[in-house]
């Protein structure tokens, strides 16, 4: 058999460079239970540090073997609500609603983290990402002895599904500018900017909720969703108002930003600008892999070739 090298010439947009930062992780484990927001259960997680290069890896405790789910945007199951991720050899093994603890995560610079969970759902806190900015901030981070990566984007990248569309722009930072419309006239057209390197998301964005629409409860429960639902973890939106009130007069569009940033997280840390028009997980997972897609290093691969 003749084994034969053959270089694979693919064409990259974009680029994976060392940032002057280094990979972080968390100095100790620390805990946190509450309830998860679809399925209702009570939930408890685990924060454990991790070596540089983990990534974020969520272990299912609860689960014969404890199996690993990492936090990629190959390992996406589903974007029904939420974004949930899972392992194709193990059906059981499920993680929903990553992305306020993945958008907290990112906030905090953290690149290596093991999340140990005893149910398939992690726990809603207030529905937005501030309890687990709070949880972090007790663990304390440090820093490991390697450079950070970052996926820079040098060409545009874009998905589209209907009306909705988003795109990734190059950009010497990270930018998010996002536009929500819903035929509703309590959230209507809002639209929200964030600049990595002009705001704060921890102040500015981390506590923005999620929301649901007063309507749509009986039909949500029927289905298994946001059974964990209530007052004191998402906005309710009534026909005229919301029921509860809120901290950001446009807090809607500040929570899609926040789910933005949870599922670009996936990828880890980015440099680019992100357009997004109407957006909801299932775009904003297309776009990562699209993006991921695009990061495949030129590499030496064998053919082999079979010479009798």
């Amino acid at each position: 058999m003749l084994i034969e090298l053959k270089k694979i010439d693919i064409r990259r947009r974009g680029k994976m460079t060392k940032e002057g930062s280094f990979q972080k992780t968390i100095t100790k484990a620390i805990n946190y239970s509450g309830t998860a927001l679809h399925s209702g259960k009570e939930v408890n997680i685990k924060c454990l540090p991790a070596k540089a290069d983990r990534g974020i890896v969520f272990r299912r405790v609860d689960l014969p073997g404890s199996p690993e789910i990492k936090a990629d945007p190959l390992n996406v199951v589903s974007t029904r609500r939420c974004t949930s991720i899972g392992l194709s050899t193990n059906e059981e093994a499920r993680v929903h609603t990553i992305e306020h603890m993945m958008s907290a995560l990112w906030a905090m610079g953290v690149d290596n983290a093991i999340i140990e969970i005893d149910n398939a759902e992690t726990p809603v806190g207030d529905g937005s990402a501030l309890p687990f900015i709070d949880l972090i901030k007790q663990a304390t981070t440090r820093e490991l002895a390697v450079p950070r990566m970052i996926w820079q984007i040098e060409e545009p990248v874009s998905v589209k599904k209907g009306d909705m569309y988003m795109v990734a722009l190059p950009y010497d930072g990270f930018k998010i500018s996002y536009t929500l419309h819903y035929d509703h006239p309590v959230i209507g057209s809002q639209f929200r900017e964030f600049d990595m390197g002009r705001d704060s998301f921890i102040d500015d964005f981390a506590p923005a909720r999620t929301f649901g629409f007063e309507r749509e409860i009986e039909t949500l429960h029927r289905r298994g969703l946001a059974l964990g639902g209530s007052l004191e973890n998402a906005v309710l939106i009534g026909e005229e108002g919301t029921v509860n009130p809120l901290r950001f007069s446009d807090e809607f569009a500040r929570h899609k930003v926040l789910d933005v940033v949870g599922d670009m997280a996936l990828n880890g840390y980015i440099r680019g600008h992100i357009i997004s028009v109407k957006s909801g997980h299932y775009l904003h997972v297309e776009l990562a892999k699209e993006i991921k897609k695009r990061f495949v290093i030129e590499e030496e691969v064998e053919v082999s070739n079979d010479v009798y």
